[in-house]
């Protein structure tokens, strides 16, 4: 909560006081409304600084609440209360409390705190489509009466939910009305926080643009300044301070958190913060080519928060740029296994897509509907016209008129019902398939990092025993094959050929991690259109399952056999991953073994993608997995994938129609 300073403090509590109590003397009240006066200004002096003051002078105000049967007073007390509960991070009470009001469906200030408060405890909840559901009904209400009654705040709060869907058009898009609406009304303290909030979003909350953040970072701290608010000033430059160092600006960034840090006892600023403080000045200290001081400050920085990211990521740099490969490498790993860790977390708790779009562009789609609602009301007068013009020529045609009018009125009205519903579902298709799409993509870009770092070791052990020759080669392959997956992870469909030529890269890296114990194979039945469009890194996963899961834990010889089909019978490409392997069930025993609650997520990757690409085809693609020799000690597995060859097109022709279009 951002507060005034002390002068600034006392003089409006001063006078809001003396204007309160001037009123309630003015118009005659008794000193029992005066008292009131008193105590909600009380209430509204300690909200965000001492709760026990709060519920003191709350109680008071219940009791004369009780004692005139004054139901909207004790609505406005117990809000009151909840206000300064969230603001303490006590939402559990703040909820249980707010369950006992009994607050009137109609457009008021007590409506508008209700449904602001309750769209704040939801929004903490991480219930995030319930939480937008009520600080939209707090617009409404502001609408319906004609109030103009936080609206900045609901502004704000609206962006705060979208900003966690990760909907930067939307978010950023609220933001700016919270923050020209706390213009208007000369609400300092949401300026800063709304600039502080875009200063977030734009280092990486939703998006990464560094002149975005530092712009509006900047903007904090100089409105902070200006209105001499040394905490907004404080909480500005805590936050401003590590886009400043990422845009290359070392030492002021280090100042500014330094700074900060100075207020930290002050203010009570949280553990995270401190941390990123301590950790912002490691970072500065290595854009200033200074490695013994940003080791130091960053070590100090794990120790207020030891499972952080920053700290693997900084040594990884610091190593790099110190020639200290191996150490590099080992922090690298850790980043990576961290970073997906948190990653996947994240994506759980995102909010639907669609239900956020939906209601961040619900006020226009009322203005619409309100445009629609009046042209039906001037077709109904005009209608009416009509009708009475007709009463006074025969009543006859008046009635065979009538019926017919009714009949036009209700196609009309039912045409567009119709079309309107037909629009909205075709937003909502087009929604569904971004998101198949989006998907589809976050698919095709799994890749197993231990096979990347497979790969480095092995051409690290060639560079080691000084065989020069043979690392480069390897190491020219292991580029082309990054190169491959970054190209076939941005598209959809690639050339078959494209896909076997990606999957030879791969196992000759395989086979340099194997030495000589792999033996890979890939054949290629001649009446086989390898121009044809198939779906991109189709087989790679199924390849790699078969190396990891079925040949990783043989002894001797190991063989993988790829074999491309055309079926002109079945009209479909046949392709079989074949390999000697340990089969399914041995593999499963071992994984258990490791892990009793392991589940396999490759395996479940593979099936949602099957059935995403599956949903806009009208033959489906097929997978089978068999064991090839189940009595065998190895019996090996065989997957074989049956593509539908009338959905497939020489990835040229594809190529080319994308262009014309």
């Amino acid at each position: 909560m951002i507060k005034l300073n002390d002068e600034r403090i006392l003089s409006m509590k001063k006078y809001a006081l003396v204007g309160i109590l001037t009123l309630f003397s003015f118009l005659g009240f008794s000193q029992s409304s005066a008292e009131v006066g008193r105590l909600l200004e009380l209430v509204e002096t300690y909200k965000s600084e001492n709760i026990d003051s709060v519920n003191k002078f709350t109680n008071q105000l219940l009791i004369i609440a009780k004692e005139s049967k004054d139901k909207g007073l004790e609505a406005k007390s117990q809000l009151n209360r909840i206000e300064s509960l969230i603001l303490f991070n006590r939402f559990d009470l703040a909820d249980s409390i707010l369950s006992t009001i009994a607050v009137e469906d109609k457009a008021n200030r007590l409506s508008v705190d209700y449904y602001l408060a309750k769209g704040k405890i939801l929004n903490k909840k991480n219930e995030n489509d319930e939480a937008l559901e009520f600080f939209y009904k707090a617009l409404d209400k502001n609408s319906e009466g004609g109030l103009d009654y936080l609206i900045p705040e609901i502004y704000a709060e609206i962006a705060s939910v979208l900003r966690e869907n990760n909907d930067l058009e939307n978010c950023t898009k609220y933001y700016r009305y919270a923050l020209e609406e706390a213009r208007k009304k000369e609400n300092i303290d949401l300026q800063i926080k709304i600039c502080v909030q875009m200063c977030k979003v734009y280092n990486g909350w939703v998006t990464v643009n560094i002149d975005s953040s530092v712009y509006y970072g900047e903007m904090a701290m100089q409105i902070a300044t200006q209105a001499n608010d040394e905490y907004g000033y404080a909480n500005a430059i805590s936050i401003a301070a590590a886009p400043i160092i990422r845009d290359g600006q070392y030492r002021r960034g280090l100042d500014l958190s330094r700074e900060a840090l100075g207020f930290a006892d002050k203010y009570n600023f949280s553990l995270q913060t401190k941390y990123y403080l301590t950790a912002n000045q490691g970072f500065a200290f290595e854009g200033l080519k200074l490695y013994d001081s940003a080791l130091y400050f960053m070590k100090q920085a794990g120790e207020l928060r030891p499972s952080s990211l920053d700290y693997p990521r900084l040594k990884y740099r610091v190593f790099k740029a110190q020639g200290k490969h191996k150490e590099a490498l080992e922090a690298f790993e850790i980043y990576w296994a961290k970073s997906d860790s948190t990653l996947r977390n994240r994506n759980q708790n995102r909010l639907s897509s669609l239900q956020a779009r939906y209601e961040a562009n619900l006020k226009e789609q009322e203005l619409a509907s309100l445009t629609q609602t009046t042209e039906l009301q001037e077709l109904q007068l005009s209608q009416q016209r009509y009708l009475l013009f007709g009463l006074v020529v025969v009543v006859v045609f008046l009635a065979i008129g009538g019926v017919m009018i009714y009949r036009q009125r209700k196609l009309r009205q039912a045409q567009a019902i119709t079309q309107l519903e037909l629009k909205e579902t075709q937003k909502r298709l087009e929604l569904e398939q971004q998101y198949r799409a989006s998907e589809l993509k976050a698919i095709r870009s799994q890749m197993n990092p231990h096979f990347v770092f497979n790969a480095l070791n092995s051409i690290q052990e060639y560079i080691m025993t000084n065989e020069k020759k043979l690392a480069g080669k390897y190491l020219g392959k292991f580029a082309d094959l990054m190169r491959v997956y970054l190209q076939h992870s941005q598209v959809k469909t690639v050339a078959l050929r494209e896909e076997i030529e990606a999957l030879s890269l791969y196992l000759e890296l395989e086979k340099l991690r194997f030495e000589e114990t792999l033996d890979c194979s890939i054949q290629i039945e001649e009446n086989v259109d390898t121009e044809l469009s198939i779906p991109s890194l189709l087989i790679q996963p199924y390849v790699e399952n078969a190396i990891k899961h079925g040949l990783l834990h043989k002894q001797g010889k190991r063989e993988l056999t790829i074999v491309v089909k055309q079926d002109d019978s079945k009209q479909a490409l046949l392709f079989e991953v074949i390999d000697n392997g340990i089969g399914r069930k041995r593999s499963q025993e071992i994984n258990q073994m490791r892990d009793p609650d392991h589940k396999s997520f490759a395996t479940h990757a593979l099936k949602s993608r099957i059935e995403l690409l599956n949903h806009d085809r009208l033959n489906p693609i097929i997978e089978k997995v068999n064991d090839v020799d189940a009595n065998s000690e190895n019996p090996g597995t065989k997957v074989m994938l049956e593509l539908p060859i009338e959905e497939l097109v020489p990835e040229a022709q594809k190529r080319h129609s994308e262009i014309e279009a």
